[in-house]
This record gives structure tokens, C-alpha cells and sequence, in this order.
């Protein structure tokens, strides 16, 4: 690795170690008070086996001579405890962890043995057990320990004081509430009292109190009694601010692209989520593979007036051009091949190009994109042409689409002002339900759209929400058959489960959709404006775009959409979950016939790097069949 990227890539490692050097080293003066029954604990931040005598979990990682493991015991170990206990025993005291090494020098037994009665006793106090009882037995080549761990003692009280300008910080002052994982009755662990400082420490660095610390913690154990009671209190140093951009792994594009992309301009207070937000604008902005960005940490060490720190920045940069190649399946469009193109640096000026072509079973189309990257007032503008032929539900159509417009990003929300030019030439068989008909379509339509993503992650979401907003409009007096306006809106609420009861791990998912298009008739408006109903994304049981208006022998759009849908997710593994659902809802060209129907079923959901695979068996209620759905992913 050269010399020049070493620096950024220790901060991103030595980031955690900072925040827990923070406490270890504010608690070395920790004291456990004197208990009823005479006994006193001492550590750092908690009673024996947490501090001086050292934590267990702190043997639990091996050192690299604990890999050379013999087949053959060196000598019997045998374990009268819990299970729990005697896992612990085995990984964490010295007598386990040398029984199967090959460097074994019997002259050691006598003093791995003589160590193993503490070592079981920091065990237990580090669970908060302090009456425990352990006894040793020994013979030729054969160890015996009996453990009784004890009762374990529950937190009484907990006090936590944060003393300095975070005082003043509502936000930051509502999030720290007590030590996280440590309640009032609750079971005492010293890997928590730690951990819960640690998190305290990790909430007020996350609202800039970047040099927040433990200034005193005590653990008072009262063993007769069977209580602990916390205290901690916490100097949260004054609010720092952003500091420059230093910026590494910059060749192909401008520095500009990375500069107009920071939610915060130097002397903004500094925030994590911020700096988050400025992490996802980059990764997403199409020019880099691969981001870090990390407050100095190591600057401020070395300066300790500093009231600014520095954001570095290092970047992995995308080639400016890239061809690319994809072959996909769904149940809605059948097999999909696609061969692309892709130029971020287009004219000089890190325009960004991307084309395509696309064909599925049901839909072939060409396209091209042209965007600018963000400027400094977080707005950008495109241009583009798409030309498509689709054949869904005997309704062929052929479109061309020209659009130009400007995207802006205010926070959350993403939205997109366009005018488009909208040509369509569609051809309806005769049927049931009409005569053949050869349609020539046009629109000028000016519309825009917002779109407000809040989850916890935009591959495989299990908790928030997105809504999206669509409302566009054309007149028949500027190139356009009809007038009409037109509003769509879709949302989508991902509910996690009650953490701690039977439905831990489970997740609800709420869909509401809803459309309307104003005019007098939906003949003369392209029917991307309309609306069909159906599919995987819509309702379940249903062939894609199969509800809708019949017309001659086909199914074509109408002005009105309404869906509802309920899933109900029950984790089986960390990759599984099974899903049962309800769809409701239907697509029509009127309000007074319009006919929702149902659909319902159950899913099989497998959680993958690239996103959920959902795979669905559907009943349609209105037309009495199954039908399978098989898809990658969420449509927000």
C-alpha cells in the first residue's frame, strides 16, 4: 500500500480504538464500593475481572501461539458447571487454552493450575456473580474444576452526568439516557458497564463533542444484598466544527464534484450524520467504487486547541467509460438481456452518459442519459431520449420519449423537474370488447416528482419508510390530443418488530398506492400516464399489467389506481424470513366501476448482497388461480 494512503486507512482502524481508549483510560481510577458482606472490587469501571484482574472476553481473542493445537490432549480438563460456564472456562483460563498445545511443557502444570481459581472467579464477577464458588482438584495429568457461579446481582440505581456544553445540546442530551443495556433491574455485566460507556461516549462524538470522555465511573456492589448501583460521569469538551476537505485518490475527475457534494461547509457544527450523508453522496454519485471519509481524529491529538477537524477524504475512482453487460429474469417480464454503455467524463467536463439496450420478453427498449453532476446549490440537469416497444396483455405500443429538466436534493428529499415530448403509436386486436384499433398518441408534459427515502438500508430495508410523489399535466393547445393532469403517489412503511418478545426479528411491511389522472377521456393521453395493475410490484396472484380497462382484445390503462397491501415477514435464519401477504386493489377508467379484487398468499424471502429475493405463490382470488412471482429487490 503506498505511503500516501497508509495514513487514512490506520485512522478508519484506529477510529473505535480512540472513543475505547476514551474510557479506558478516564476509568483507570474506577472504584467499586466496599460491600455489606466486607468484600471490595476494584477495576476499571466495574468490580474485579472487568479492571486490575484483568476481563475474561480479553482472553477470549487467542494469541497467534494458541493456533498450534495438537490433536492429543496434554492433559484431562474436566468442567462441573453451567454450560454457559464451562465454555467460558475452556476458551478463557489458561489451563483450557494450553491442553491442546503442541509447545506444552509439562513443567508448567503446577502454574497454569495455580491460576485457575482467580481466573474462574474473574469470570463469574465479570458476570456480576461475587459469591460464587470454585474448587480445584488435581492429579497426575488430569485437572478437575467444580464451579457454583452464584447469584447474580441486578442493577438498584443508575446516574449518569454529562458535564460541559453538551449540556446545552438538546438533541445530543435527549439520546444519552442512562447507560444503554444496563436498566434499572437488570442483570449486572461488567462487558456492558463498559460498553454502555463506551456508548455514551459514541452519542455525544456523533454531535461533535469529539473529545468527550469519562472523567469518573463507579460500580458500588452491595454483595449481601445482591445490588450494584452506576455511576458516571462524563466531560463532553466543547462542540467542534468541520474543518477543510483533505481529499486523496483524485485523478480522473475534478475536485469540484467531491466539494459541491458536502452537506457542511467548513465552521458547520460538526455531525456524524452529515458526514454519513456526505459518504452516500459520493457513493452514489456514479464517479467513485469505493469511499471513506473520517474526521482527523490524530489532528486534534496532536493539537488540542483545535476547534475545527479535518474531514479526509479517500476515493477509488469508476473508469470514465465502461461497457456493460446483464442477463436477468423476472416473473413479470420474463427473461431481460441488456448491453450498455456508460461515460462519466463526457465533453471534459464529467458529464455523465449512460445508454443502453434492453430486451425482455415483453418489452425491448434504447435509451440514452446525459446528467451533469451536482453543483454547489445540490442541483443537477439531464437530458435524455428513450425509444421502447412493449407487448403486455395483447396491447403493443410503440413510444419515443425526449425530456430535459433538473434534479435537486434539499435533505431527504429527491426531486426532479422535466418537461417531456411523449409520441406513442399503439395497436389494439379486435374482441370481446371492441372493434381493432391503430392509435396514433402525443403530449407535451410538464411535470415533476418527489422522492423521500428514510430506511435503514436502500438494498434490503427492515425499518422506515419511502414516499414518492409524481403530479404532471399537459394542454391540448401546446402538442398535445387531450389536456389532462395527473397525480401518482406510492408509499412504504417497513415496521420492525418489538425487540425482546416472540416477534423479535420479524418485520411488517405496509404498501399504499394510489393514482388519478383528470380528463374528460382517456382517449388521446400516452399510456405511460395511465394506469395498469398487477405483478409482483403490485398485486400478487395477477399477471403482470392484467387489470385494467378491457378493451377489443386487450387490457389497456385507465384514470384511476388504487392498491393496498400487507406482508408480514417471520425470520427464520439470519438470511430467510417467510412472508405472508394480502394484496387489494385494481386499476379502471372510472370511479363508479371500479372492482378491487384480492390477492393473497405466502413468500419465501432470501436476503443476499444484491438485495432480497422474494419468491411468492399467489392466489387471485377474482379469477381462482395460483401464480408464481419471482423478483430481486423493492420498488419504492
Amino acid at each position: 500500500m503506498p505511503a500516501t494512503r497508509l495514513r487514512p486507512v490506520l485512522l478508519a482502524c484506529l477510529l473505535p480504538l480512540f472513543l475505547v481508549s476514551a474510557c479506558a483510560t478516564s476509568g483507570a481510577g474506577d472504584r467499586a464500593g466496599t460491600a455489606a458482606a466486607g468484600e471490595a472490587a476494584r477495576g476499571a469501571g466495574g468490580p474485579p475481572g472487568a479492571g486490575d484482574d484483568g476481563d475474561p472476553a480479553a482472553d477470549r481473542a487467542p494469541a497467534a501461539s494458541d493456533r498450534l493445537l495438537g490433536a492429543k490432549p496434554n492433559y484431562d480438563f474436566d468442567i462441573e458447571a453451567p454450560a454457559w460456564l464451562a465454555d467460558d472456562i475452556r476458551s478463557s483460563t489458561l489451563v483450557g487454552r494450553w491442553q491442546r498445545r503442541e509447545d506444552y511443557d509439562p513443567i508448567q502444570f503446577d502454574g497454569l493450575v495455580a491460576r485457575l481459581p482467580d481466573e474462574v472467579q474473574a469470570i463469574l464477577r465479570a458476570d456480576g456473580r461475587f459469591r460464587g464458588e470454585v474448587k480445584v482438584d488435581t492429579s497426575p495429568g488430569r485437572v478437575r474444576v467444580a464451579a457454583d457461579p452464584g447469584p447474580q446481582v441486578t442493577v438498584a440505581d443508575v446516574s449518569v452526568r454529562i458535564e460541559g456544553p453538551a449540556r446545552g445540546d438538546a438533541e445530543a442530551m435527549a439520546q444519552v439516557r442512562g447507560v444503554p443495556g444496563l436498566a434499572v433491574g437488570q442483570p449486572f455485566r461488567s462487558r456492558a458497564w463498559e460498553g454502555g460507556k463506551r456508548e455514551i461516549l459514541d452519542t455525544l462524538n456523533r454531535h461533535g463533542f469529539l473529545r468527550a470522555a469519562v472523567s469518573r465511573s463507579e460500580a458500588r456492589v452491595d454483595v449481601a444484598a445482591g445490588k450494584v448501583a452506576l455511576d458516571v460521569v462524563v466531560e463532553s469538551g466543547e462542540r467542534l466544527a468541520f474543518g477543510e476537505l483533505e481529499i486523496e485518490g483524485l485523478g480522473r475527475y475534478d475536485r469540484r464534484i467531491v466539494e459541491d457534494l458536502r452537506p457542511f461547509r467548513p465552521g458547520d457544527p460538526f455531525s456524524e450524520a452529515k458526514l454519513q450523508e456526505f459518504a452516500s453522496r459520493l457513493r452514489s454519485s456514479g464517479y467513485f467504487s469505493s469511499v471513506s471519509a473520517l474526521p482527523d481524529l490524530l489532528a486534534l491529538q496532536d493539537d488540542p486547541d483545535a476547534r475545527q477537524v479535518r474531514i479526509q477524504v479517500v476515493l477509488d475512482e469508476l473508469a470514465r467509460r465502461r461497457v456493460v453487460f446483464g442477463l436477468g429474469y423476472s416473473t413479470d417480464e420474463g427473461p431481460r438481456g441488456q448491453v450498455g454503455f456508460e461515460h462519466r467524463d463526457l465533453f471534459g467536463r464529467n458529464v455523465q452518459m449512460e445508454s443502453a439496450l434492453v430486451v425482455s420478453a415483453k418489452r425491448q427498449r434504447a435509451f440514452a442519459h446525459f446528467r451533469t453532476p451536482y453543483d454547489d446549490d445540490n442541483r443537477f440537469y439531464g437530458f435524455g431520449q428513450r425509444v421502447e416497444r412493449e407487448d403486455i396483455e395483447q396491447l403493443v405500443t410503440l413510444r419515443s420519449n425526449t425530456y430535459v429538466g433538473f434534479g435537486r436534493r434539499d435533505g431527504d428529499i429527491e426531486s426532479f423537474t422535466s418537461l417531456q415530448y411523449q409520441i406513442e403509436r399503439e395497436r389494439i386486436p379486435a374482441g370481446p370488447f371492441g372493434p381493432a384499433e391503430r392509435n396514433s398518441l402525443s403530449a407535451l408534459v410538464l411535470g415533476k416528482s418527489w422522492t423521500l427515502r428514510r430506511v435503514d438500508s436502500a438494498l434490503d430495508p427492515r425499518d422506515g419508510y419511502a414516499v414518492s410523489l409524481q403530479v404532471s399535466g399537459a394542454r391540448d393547445e401546446v402538442l398535445s390530443d387531450r389536456s389532462f393532469l395527473r397525480l401518482h403517489t406510492r408509499a412504504t412503511r417497513f415496521q420492525p418488530m418489538p425487540a425482546g418478545t416472540a416477534f423479535d426479528g420479524d418485520t411488517l411491511v405496509a404498501l399504499f398506492e394510489l393514482g388519478v389522472v383528470a380528463a374528460s377521456s382517456r382517449d388521446g393521453i400516452p399510456s405511460e400516464n395511465l394506469f395498469r395493475a398487477g405483478g409482483v410490484q403490485s398485486i400478487r396472484g395477477y399477471a403482470y399489467q392484467s387489470l385494467g380497462v378491457p378493451r377489443g382484445d386487450a387490457i389497456v390503462g385507465g384514470r384511476y389506481l388504487a392498491i393496498a397491501s400487507l406482508e408480514y415477514q417471520h425470520r427464520l435464519t439470519d438470511a430467510y424470513s417467510l412472508a405472508a401477504f394480502v394484496d387489494y386493489g385494481n386499476a379502471g377508467d372510472s370511479r363508479s366501476d371500479f372492482d378491487p379484487v384480492a390477492g393473497y398468499g405466502l413468500g419465501l424471502r432470501w436476503r443476499t448482497p444484491i438485495g432480497p429475493v422474494n419468491l411468492d405463490v399467489a392466489y387471485g382470488q377474482a379469477i381462482s388461480r395460483y401464480r408464481i412471482h419471482f423478483s430481486i429487490g423493492y420498488t419504492f
